[in-house]
């Protein structure tokens, strides 16, 4: 009997990383003496993790439609602009203190 693998849409494990890897690097920043750092440790490590669990677990994805193509290139582009804007505003406080 053929055992049929669940399939997941392509990037779930992706996501997957991310939420695991931040988390991992939380007490790495504490470790370093700070706490910012972690997340930013953690990311990289995050993305490795779900590239390899997606090349691993994921080898014939399910199809991206069209349209949600779109919605999560328009999700993307509203998060780094607000990423931006919250970045530059952080930046301008830091230096006009």
């Amino acid at each position: 009997m053929v055992e049929e693998t669940k399939r997941y849409k392509k990037g779930h494990f992706i996501g997957l990383g991310i939420a695991i890897g931040i988390p991992i690097g939380v007490p790495i920043g504490l470790a370093l003496g700070n706490i910012a750092y972690g997340p930013a440790i953690g990311l990289p490590i995050g993305l490795l993790i779900g590239y390899l669990m997606e090349k691993n677990l994921n080898k014939n994805p399910v199809p991206i439609s069209y349209q949600e193509e779109r919605k999560i290139k328009k999700w993307l582009m509203i998060a780094s602009g607000f990423g931006l804007v919250l970045f530059f505003a952080l930046l301008a406080l830091y230096f006009l203190k």
